[in-house]
């Protein structure tokens, strides 16, 4: 990497950089990318260095739910923004986009401006089951970037509830938020409840099944990265774009 490809993002106060995380640019098609140089071997960074989208069906099932349904998003696990582009491009409401790791949102919040994303509402916190302070642990020996976890040392951060941002017509939830996923369902019961979204879940270890089905959701499929949720009368739509989009791929 040449001394040109990797530049310096700044928060500034005046004339003292009051922050600052260094970064590769990068582009997908016409989007403008801040790559974290400290995360630059994950998965997501690799793909948008090589100017492509990371789990490019998950952009295309997005992208399909909204015309389907219009509506509000939430987005949690934003990284440097590597999807903000394409989520804001594809929902007609507002994206609410969640990042708990400070170095992150300084390069998503980047991201956010240089592409003019004016219906995204980037938040600096995680999401859970109630408002509170907590940790994430961005590791010892070299930094985790989108891997990043919630623990119980760390980096400081906040966590607050989808419910206490009463969004009116949330049609597609997804979270990405490395195994807090159950915590950030529980803090958003009411508006599950009140909105019935389809949910997009990452949910390694399937710790969310109990949960959904008791709130009358069942699975309509599966993509590499997220398992889909929906309730009965919205899977019977949901489950053919994903077995269309897996058919694509295997052809």
């Amino acid at each position: 990497m040449s001394a040109q490809a990797e530049k310096v993002g700044r928060k500034t106060t005046g004339d003292t950089a009051a922050y600052s995380v260094a970064y590769r640019p990068a582009k997908v098609g016409a989007e403008t990318h801040f790559v974290p140089a400290y995360a630059a071997g994950r998965p997501a960074s690799k793909c948008v260095l090589d100017g492509r989208h990371f789990e490019p069906m998950t952009h295309a099932l997005v992208a399909k739910l909204f015309a389907d349904r219009p509506g509000d998003m939430v987005h949690a696990g934003t990284f440097f923004g590597d999807m903000l582009p394409s989520f804001s491009k594809a929902c007609p409401g507002r994206v609410y986009a969640f990042e708990p790791v400070l170095e992150n949102y300084v390069l998503a919040k980047q991201c956010v401006e240089a592409n003019g994303l004016a219906n995204v509402l980037l938040t600096n916190a995680g999401l859970g089951e109630r408002i509170d302070v907590a940790y994430i642990d961005t590791g010892e020996k070299g930094h985790r970037g989108g891997a990043s976890t919630i623990s119980e040392r760390g980096q400081p951060t906040m966590l607050t509830t989808i419910d206490a941002y009463a969004i009116a017509d949330l049609s597609v939830l997804q979270l990405d938020v490395e195994g807090h996923e159950m915590a950030a369902l529980a803090g958003a019961r009411a508006t599950i409840e009140r909105c019935k979204p389809v949910i997009l879940v990452e949910d390694k270890k399937r710790q969310c099944d109990e949960f959904l089905e008791a709130l009358g959701y069942r699975r309509a499929g599966r993509l590499p990265g997220i398992f889909a949720w929906a309730l009965p009368q919205d899977k019977k739509r949901v489950r053919p774009f994903i077995r269309e989009m897996r058919q694509a791929e295997v052809s």
